[in-house]
């Protein structure tokens, strides 16, 4: 067991110090084919803590903004122009008339939440603002952040996903109102 050993060490350690490069930055890189190794590390892929609609939303529309549980303890929105929103948040952190939508216990383990565009308010994050604030107020791309801490550089540590809004009701459809005001050609019948 012991000459196993004493052979696969010292053979392990030659075929790790062949991958660690000891040029200078400035020197070209020349490697051997004896001692070049190549590692190659993957990224698993990360499955989506947060999925919205695809489609465009209107004015009183509500749509799901669907999680894969367990869930970090924040959430925000961001509007069009860059306000920043706290829609989920420690209960116990609420001041004045500020509430979250969920408090961060219960959406711990919450799959969807629906929003809707007429009638949602939160946290505004204004310092002096103590009474949660509408959210859809104009056209644009709002995007939801989920994460445990909300302001951060680094966008890997937070989901994020958008939705497109249109701050006017839905247009309705004239297709069906042409097709039933089309006349259809009838089908000559034969003797």
């Amino acid at each position: 067991m012991n000459t196993i050993i004493s052979v696969v060490l010292p053979l392990v350690a030659l075929v790790a110090a062949g991958a660690w490069s000891t040029n200078s930055p400035d020197e070209p890189k020349t490697t051997s084919p004896a001692t070049s190794v190549s590692v190659v590390l993957t990224t698993p892929e990360k499955t989506p803590g947060m999925q919205a609609p695809a489609s465009t939303l209107y004015k009183n529309e509500s749509f799901h903004l669907r999680f894969a549980a367990p869930n970090a303890p924040y959430l925000g929105v961001v509007d069009p122009e860059g306000h920043f929103f706290y829609l989920v948040f420690p209960a116990e952190m609420t001041e004045g008339q500020l509430t979250p939508l969920v408090d961060s216990k219960t959406f711990a383990s919450t799959k969807a939440i629906t929003i809707h565009t007429g009638t949602l308010k939160a946290d505004p994050y204004i310092y002096g603002v103590y009474e949660n604030q509408r959210v859809f107020t104009q056209s644009g791309t709002y995007t939801f952040i989920l994460g445990a801490n909300l302001h951060v550089d680094d966008p890997m540590l937070v989901e994020k996903v958008a939705v497109k809004y249109v701050h006017k009701p839905r247009p309705v459809s004239t297709t069906a109102e042409v097709a039933a005001s089309t006349p259809r050609r009838s089908t000559p019948v034969l003797p």
